[in-house]
């Protein structure tokens, strides 16, 4: 083990270089050059943390991601057959208005057939002062 001031190295040689390198044989070249080496090594330690933190952050958002996917799937279902439900109960709502309005049409025709029936038959009285008061107060209260 080589120990340059508050750095300590451990040098992993080529397979014949048995023995350790002399401390004072190594330039200054050579430990900026360890020194680089380490600090490299120990940068790119960093950003593999880094990168593993962040792919477990995307995993767990594409986790919740899914489950909130999920759970729009189903209420989109939900709505989807409420609407139906809707659109179902309008169409018979509108077809029974239909219905209606021909009902109430046929029976408006018939009772104006039977006033002119009425007046044919039978024509109106003619009005005296009296009974023309009578009429008028009648419909007003």
């Amino acid at each position: 083990m080589l120990s340059l001031g508050d750095n300590s190295l451990d040098l992993i040689g080529p397979p014949w270089a048995d023995q350790e390198p002399d401390a004072a044989a190594i330039s200054q070249e050579e430990v900026r050059r360890l020194r680089r080496l380490i600090s490299n090594r120990e940068s790119a330690r960093r950003c593999r943390l880094r990168k593993q933190r962040r792919l477990e952050e995307l995993r767990a958002r594409v986790g919740r991601l899914r489950a909130n996917n999920s759970d729009l799937a189903d209420q989109l279902g939900r709505l989807a057959r409420q609407c139906l439900f809707v659109r179902r109960n309008n169409d018979h709502l509108r077809a029974e208005a239909s219905a209606l309005w021909r009902r109430l049409d046929d029976l408006r025709r018939r009772m104006l057939s039977l006033r002119q029936l009425h007046h044919f038959v039978a024509p109106p009285p003619p009005f005296a002062a009296c009974d023309y008061e009578q009429a008028w107060a009648s419909l007003i209260a």
